[in-house]
């Protein structure tokens, strides 16, 4: 009998330490999950932190890409509007393939005083056009059309001014200026000066194409 209850007195004791034993193990398995935790926490926050604080002492670097960006929409603006100088009239000509040299003069009688304009079409004439008058002028190349609209973009716009590299130069008074222009037959051409009212009291003349 005393053996049996040895015996039973030594098996609690064995069970109740191996249920002590796993219950600090459970214990300790949860403390080192918040401990995990915590880490990925305090890591994540740092990285955080980090991130706000490379962005606060590079304002300069984000200002610079953000003017970047601008001076590139910039830069597409500048190319859509380079294209109002064109026409169906033709397109600007190169100082090297001028066929034909043809003098104007502008006046404030409203006209062109000149010899008729006859071209052939794919023919470079270099226009040299000289200003007697006391207002400024305009010599453009256009069709009819073409003219009309610049007209109505002159009259919300009179201090419009045109240089070089186009389809249209204005001449100040007493200057002379040059349009280099390579022809394109279309329909009703001519040569004009848009200014507001200056087209409607006469100041156009007509391009005419002839055979080659």
């Amino acid at each position: 009998m005393k053996s049996y209850k040895l015996n039973t007195l030594i098996a609690s004791g064995i069970l109740g330490l191996t249920l002590l034993g796993n219950a600090n193990g459970v214990y300790a398995h949860k403390d080192h999950e918040k401990t995990d935790q915590q880490a990925l926490t305090h890591q994540g926050a740092h990285h955080h932190m980090k991130d706000m604080h490379d962005q606060s002492e590079h304002p300069h670097h984000m200002m610079q890409m953000n003017h970047e960006n601008m001076h590139e929409g910039h830069d597409m603006h500048g190319m859509m509007g380079h294209s109002h100088g064109g026409s169906l009239a033709g397109k600007p000509g190169k100082a090297s393939e001028v066929d034909r040299v043809i003098k104007v003069e502008a006046n404030d009688t409203m006209r062109f005083i000149h010899e008729p304009i006859k071209v052939k079409e794919g023919e470079t004439i270099k226009f040299v056009i000289t200003n007697t008058g006391s207002v400024p002028h305009e010599f453009s190349i256009a069709t009819k059309d073409e003219h009309m609209e610049h007209g109505q973009m002159m009259m919300k716009n009179p201090t419009m001014h045109h240089g070089p590299g186009g389809n249209t130069v204005t001449i100040a008074p007493g200057q002379t200026e040059t349009l280099i222009w390579k022809f394109e037959e279309a329909f009703e051409v001519q040569a004009a000066c848009n200014i507001p009212g200056h087209y409607q009291a006469g100041m156009h003349s007509p391009v005419m194409f002839t055979p080659k």
